[in-house]
Parts: C-alpha cells; structure tokens; sequence
C-alpha cells in the first residue's frame, strides 16, 4: 500500500486512489513502518557514503532513512510513476537539509535508462504486490546493483490480518479489501513469496529474511484510511454498498479507546548481497 508502484504505465494502476487523503495515508504508513525499514537497513550493512535507490518512493520517507545514514557523501535516489508525490517529497527532504537526494518520475521501464550496478543499494517497499510481473522486476532491480552491493525488498503478507475477540468491523474491512483486490488483480500474499521470487528472478536464495507486524487496539486509524482509499473501486465492483460502508465507519469510531485488538499484515523483509564477481 505505497505509492503509486513504479510499474509500466500498461500494467499498473494504482487501487488506492491519488488524493490528497491518500497521500496522508501513505505518509502515515511510512512512519509506522519506519523502525522495521531502519533495522532492515541497518541488517543489511547501509553506511556512510553508499548510493541508493528507492524504486516506488513514494512521499520519501525510506530515502529519508537512507539519507540519514549515508550522509552527505552518499547519493539517494527515489523513483516513482507519481510526479506529483515524488516532487513534493523530494522539496521536503531538500527543505530538511538532505541534498543529496533526488528524484526521476518513471517507471519498471526506466531503469533502463540507469547505468547497470550503479547503487550499493536497491531498495522497494510495497511495490511488487501492485505489479504484473514482480520477477521481472527484481531482475531489473538487481541489474542495478553494483558487485558487493544490496537488493532489499520489503513487501506485505495481507492474510495474517485479525482480531480476537472478532471484531466484526474489521470482518467488513476484509471483505472490501481482499475483494478489491481480487478484482483488480492484485496480490495479497507477496511477502512469502519474496524468497521463490528472489530465485526465479536470478538473485538466488535470500542472504535474510524478517517478518514484523503491530498488534494494535482497534479504532479510527490505518483501517479507515485504507477503507476510505478502496471504496470507490469497492463500489465500483459491488462488493460493499454506501449503506454498509456508512454502518463500517461508523463502529469503528465506536471502537475508539476500546480494548479489542487488531493484527496487522505482516511485512516481510528480504535481501541479497551481490557477489563481487557478478557483472
């Protein structure tokens, strides 16, 4: 649920929505998800001086994790379909004191235009779920990384979400959200198939793997905005009505302060190191 994936134009529209509650939403999400992506990258040897890339930014909060830690040495490129979204967050990293960001609206594609092994780190968080063909990507991906360097992906495994005891809102939620996504085509179980993916890809098995997630009281939050985002297409697609999405949002603000607990997908995390030998 990042931005706009950076897919082919052909192959990819992007199921949340662009408005501007969207873009709050992933905003959101990139905060929460922020001390999973930090030890992630911190695993997987990020340090100072190192280039990377950030395929599918979004509002640039991986590069700014990045950023931080490559210093004003290094160079850190995000890479989004999303002009819009890409831009703003790069004035916001530049305003922040990190010029050594930059930004290129494009897509899978344009990689292409990006000379092969020119990152120490190829990054993409919440991107492949949205794609046709996610192993052409990771290969992609891994042209760009240099002898020695990283490819660290990150996507999300969507059927661990649940409640006990049962919430019956979030039964509403499920419904809509895997029913949208079954009729756009797009995929709820990524994060486990990271590693058979890495191999098809070329990559070879996953130097590691983590799985993280939140286990949080119910109420407005993540799950109204990621509702709000998917309901037009749920509309669309007749799987929910006004009427039921007005009695959802409804007993959700009615779980406020509750004490019913919710579990989030799991995002799972895997990387590789290129061996020096590979050109």
């Amino acid at each position: 649920m990042n931005s706009d994936p950076s897919g082919s134009a052909p192959e990819s529209n992007y199921v949340m929505g662009r408005t501007s509650d969207e873009y709050e939403r992933l905003r959101r999400q990139a905060k929460l998800l922020e001390p999973i992506t930090r030890s992630v990258l911190e695993r997987t040897g990020l340090s100072t001086g190192m280039s990377c890339l950030d395929l599918g930014c979004g509002p640039g909060e991986a590069m700014r994790l990045m950023a931080e830690v490559v210093g004003p040495a290094g160079r850190v490129v995000g890479m989004d379909t999303d002009a819009r979204l890409g831009t703003g967050a790069l004035s916001i990293l530049r305003n922040s004191g990190y010029e050594q960001c930059s930004f290129i609206e494009g897509n899978v594609q344009d990689l292409e235009k990006i000379d092969a092994g020119s990152f120490d780190l190829v990054f993409a968080r919440l991107l492949l779920l949205h794609l046709e063909d996610p192993v052409l990507t990771l290969r992609k991906m891994y042209s760009r990384v240099r002898p020695g360097g990283r490819i660290v992906v990150q996507e999300y495994y969507f059927p661990t979400v649940d409640s006990y005891p049962t919430v019956e809102a979030l039964l509403e939620f499920k419904t809509l959200f895997f029913g949208v996504y079954e009729k756009e085509g797009r995929e709820t179980r990524m994060g486990v198939k990271l590693p058979a993916y890495f191999i098809e890809a070329g990559i070879g098995a996953p130097d590691g793997t983590d799985v993280a997630g939140f286990l949080h009281t119910a109420g407005v939050g993540m799950i109204t905005a990621v509702y709000r985002s998917l309901l037009p297409l749920a509309l669309k697609h007749g799987i929910t009505t006004q009427e039921r999405s007005d009695w959802f949002l409804e007993e959700v603000r009615k779980l406020e302060g509750t004490n019913q607990y919710v579990l989030s997908p799991s995002l799972v995390s895997a990387w590789k190191q290129k061996p020096i030998q590979d050109l």
